[in-house]
C-alpha cells in the first residue's frame, strides 16, 4: 500500500471530495478557515509525543494560525490511534467556549465507532460551520479571502 493510499481504507475518493467541498462552503459565509490533517498512524519519531502534542505541532506547521483575525481550525485525525482533536486559534476560543467542540468531537467519536467516517466529518464540519457562521461571520463589502489552504492534508 502506498504512503497514502490508507486513506482508502476510510474514505472514498468522492467523499474526500465531498468532505472538502464541504470545508470550502463553510469558509465561504464565515471569517473561519478549516484545515484537515488526516494520518494513518504516528511515525517512530511522532510516537515521542502525546497525540495532543502531534496536534498541536501540525497547528504549527500548517500555520493554522496564520488569519487576520486568528480564526483559524484544525481537524486532526490519527486512524489508527483512534485520536482527534480540535485545535482552534486564539480568536476562535475567545468567543467559542470548549464545551462547544467538546460536544462536537463526542459526536465525531460516535459515528467513528459506528465507522461511519465520512458522515462524521461531514456533520462536524457543517455544525462547525453553523458555530463559526454565527460567531464569525462573513461582512459585507469585506475581503474573504481564503487565507489557509484548505486541501486535506493526508499523511
Amino acid at each position: 500500500m502506498s504512503n497514502k493510499q490508507w486513506i482508502n481504507n476510510y474514505f472514498s475518493e468522492d467523499e474526500l471530495k465531498d468532505i472538502q467541498s464541504a470545508a470550502d462552503a463553510v469558509e465561504r459565509n464565515t471569517v473561519g478557515e478549516i484545515v484537515l490533517s488526516f494520518r494513518n498512524k504516528k511515525s517512530l519519531l511522532e510516537k515521542l509525543y502525546s497525540d495532543h502534542e502531534l496536534a498541536m505541532k501540525d497547528f504549527e506547521r500548517l500555520e493554522v494560525y496564520k488569519t487576520k483575525e486568528r480564526t483559524g481550525v484544525l481537524i486532526f485525525l490519527i486512524f489508527e490511534e483512534h485520536y482527534f482533536d480540535i485545535i482552534a486559534d486564539e480568536g476562535i476560543y475567545a468567543k467559542i467556549p470548549d464545551e462547544t467542540w467538546n460536544k462536537m468531537e463526542e459526536k465525531l467519536k460516535e459515528e467513528f465507532r459506528n465507522k461511519n467516517y465520512s458522515a462524521g466529518v461531514l456533520a462536524l464540519i457543517a455544525e462547525m460551520g453553523e458555530v463559526l457562521s454565527q460567531e464569525f461571520p462573513t461582512r459585507a463589502g469585506a475581503d474573504n479571502d481564503d487565507e489557509l489552504d484548505s486541501e486535506i492534508i493526508i499523511n
